[in-house]
């Protein structure tokens, strides 16, 4: 199987490449560690500063249990703490990052296209999933599903895109909180750091709000931009003849590319 490594070229992998492991079995990575990995991974990816107390707010923790997780990623050489306190991964880090996200990405899209489920169905599945595939299972997957580029929340599966990491600034994306009133765009992929906000996947899923949609902003938040995704305001789209209101966290929530551009990929 070969996948795009982080300089853009192609190779064949081993099992134990594709799943990201390390050499010893016994240093897999835990569920615990590849989970932290690929938050501080998506948020990095989205532009989002990466501090201990917004992986407490994202894992639902004390902050105290957040501290004591990123020691052991630092010992481990998997994380970096600056003077501000802001996290980013190692080479090393950002390596298991990508091989979870890769397993975690496809296995949406096998639940999606082969078992037939629907797109907003499919993240939490695919969490309890991620940390048990083996590279020999990866391969039949990517095999049976033609090789993907994105999950079906539209975000990019590592290994099969030149760059992962720079997914949305390589295509201009910006989130739909910041488009211009009557600005058509379309729908790049949903933020991977709200996947688990079932509600919310949900309410876009009902609303049609789905990658690759075309659309307009017709106003601004009613109260506030919602830049900060904090949930305040409405925001009024124009979704083909439709008239279409959605909170500010769910614009937030939408990174989008002009309408000319590219919107989705497979």
């Amino acid at each position: 199987m070969e996948l795009i490594g982080g300089n853009g070229k192609t190779g064949l992998t081993t099992p134990n490449e594709t799943t990201g492991a390390a050499t010893s079995p016994s240093a897999h990575p835990s569920a615990t560690v590849e989970e932290y990995l690929e938050t501080i991974y998506n948020l990095g990816m989205e532009g989002e500063p990466v501090i201990g107390a917004r992986l407490a707010e994202k894992f639902r923790v004390a902050p105290p249990t957040v501290t004591e997780t990123l020691k052991r990623l630092v010992r481990d050489g998997l994380v970096e703490m600056d003077g501000r306190r802001q996290i980013t991964l190692t080479s090393r880090g950002v390596e298991l990052a990508e091989a979870v996200l890769r397993r975690h990405r496809l296995t949406e899209r096998f639940l999606t296209d082969m078992l037939g489920m629907q797109w907003h169905q499919v993240h939490e599945e695919a969490c309890r999933l991620e940390h048990h595939i083996s590279g020999a299972v990866e391969a039949r997957v990517v095999a049976a599903l033609g090789s993907p580029t994105t999950c079906p929340h539209g975000n990019p599966i590592p290994g099969y895109v030149p760059n992962a990491r720079g997914y949305l600034a390589d295509r201009g994306a910006f989130r739909l909180s910041r488009a211009a009133p009557g600005q058509p765009v379309a729908i790049l992929c949903v933020s991977e750091v709200v996947e688990d906000e079932e509600e919310l996947i949900s309410y876009l899923h009902d609303r049609g709000l789905t990658p690759g949609t075309r659309l307009a902003r017709v106003s601004p938040a009613a109260d506030g931009d919602g830049e900060s995704g904090d949930g305040k305001g409405v925001v009024t789209l124009a979704v083909g003849d439709r008239r279409v209101e959605v909170s500010a966290h769910a614009a937030h929530a939408l990174w989008v590319v002009p309408a000319t551009g590219e919107s989705s990929g497979r």
